[in-house]
């Protein structure tokens, strides 16, 4: 065999390996981002995509159950965005089922939110319930 058969051998070994490689790591990656699917959300590059953001069921009640992926703020307790929670839209709902709105304190400032309400949450952000528990969808 010449030399120029060997290096062309090898260059065709190099490059299947490759393949071989991106191939793999495609799969791995669709396998990883379907694991990520969780509840009505999806989590794709550590931020937090609601796919479904219905807080009402056929009749008109509200859907006050925690469900999967759901998070509860506990009142007076401060939560880090990127930390305790991921960055996203996230869906206002008051635990008590007799409070229309509810104070909470996102980024250092209180502002009241109504039931229902949407808030988006960045990275770095605080938040934490100051009048009550919440429930963010």
């Amino acid at each position: 065999m010449s030399s120029s058969e060997i290096a062309l051998i090898c260059v065709c070994v190099v490059l299947a390996v490759v393949i071989f490689a991106w191939i793999g790591t495609f799969v791995r990656q669709k396998r990883k981002d379907k694991d990520k699917k969780v509840g009505d959300y999806v989590v794709i590059d550590g931020v937090r995509y609601t796919k479904d953001e219905t807080v009402v069921n056929d009749d008109g009640e509200a859907k006050l159950s925690l469900k999967k992926g759901d998070i509860m703020l506990e009142r007076g307790k401060e939560y880090k965005v990127g930390k305790d929670l991921l960055p996203g839209k996230y869906t206002v709902l008051t635990a008590d089922e007799n409070s229309e709105s509810v104070s909470m304190r996102i980024g250092g400032l209180v502002k009241d939110y109504k039931h229902f309400t949407s808030v988006m949450l960045t990275e770095g952000d605080t938040i934490s319930a100051v009048s009550g528990n919440v429930i963010l969808r």
